[in-house]
């Protein structure tokens, strides 16, 4: 059972270019989106509370992490967008990572500057035991793109839950909607029962005229 650290950003003041919310809210629904998603794929997986990065980190450690995830939004001006994420070196597991999540991610989001980077001194990538796979998600920048993540929390943890299971070579389980139950049970309504056959009639012609059916049985 692979264990993983989530780690979304707790930017509040981060605000979005569309919408009354920001980068940690945001963040805070995929992580729990891909949390759900990896749960029921059978990973053990921690999403991270504490405030700072030093305390993440420390937690993450603890818990014996295999891959740490730091999930973001981007900025930058209202125009570029697209997927970019961060490894400690091209030749480490990190890498591999980052290339699993992106390969699923980015053909997904609606932005098109999209790479993955080595960045060796970002916090969440050098202190970690674990590789880092670091996700800038998309542009939040972009008011339509802001949207676009707001309106698509849930399948964008879903998309590096699948990413991270490839990673794993785990087998990513879609969820699956319950089947409407149906039942072949007929139940019957008795409406009355009278001495008189054309009283009987009369309710019958009743119950024809109000759209139900109906019968006459005679005991």
């Amino acid at each position: 059972m692979p264990k993983v650290y989530l780690s979304p950003s707790n930017q509040t003041d981060n605000s979005y270019a569309y919408g009354n919310t920001n980068e940690a809210i945001q963040c805070g629904k995929i992580a729990q989106a891909c949390k759900n998603a990896l749960e029921r794929c059978g990973f053990d997986v921690m999403l991270g509370q504490y405030d700072t990065m030093a305390n993440r980190c420390v937690e993450s450690d603890k818990f014996g992490a295999q891959l740490h995830v730091p999930i973001h939004s981007n900025a930058y001006d209202k125009y570029v967008s697209g997927t970019r994420m961060f490894c400690s070196d091209f030749n480490g597991e990190g890498y591999k990572a980052c290339k699993a999540i992106f390969d699923v991610l980015a053909p997904y989001t609606p932005g098109t500057s999209e790479n993955i980077k080595e960045y060796p001194g970002l916090f969440e990538i050098k202190v970690p035991k674990a590789p880092t796979a670091y996700i800038e998600v998309d542009f939040h920048s972009v008011p339509s793109v802001a949207k676009w993540i707001i309106e698509h929390t849930t399948e964008i943890g879903e998309k590096i839950a699948e990413g991270i299971c490839h990673y794993f070579g785990v087998t990513y389980k879609t969820s699956v909607a319950p089947k409407p139950t149906t039942s072949d049970k007929l139940y019957k309504v008795q409406v009355g029962a009278f001495r008189v056959k054309a009283n009987a009639e009369a309710m019958l012609a009743k119950l024809k005229a109000a759209g139900f059916d109906g019968y006459i049985k005679q005991e």
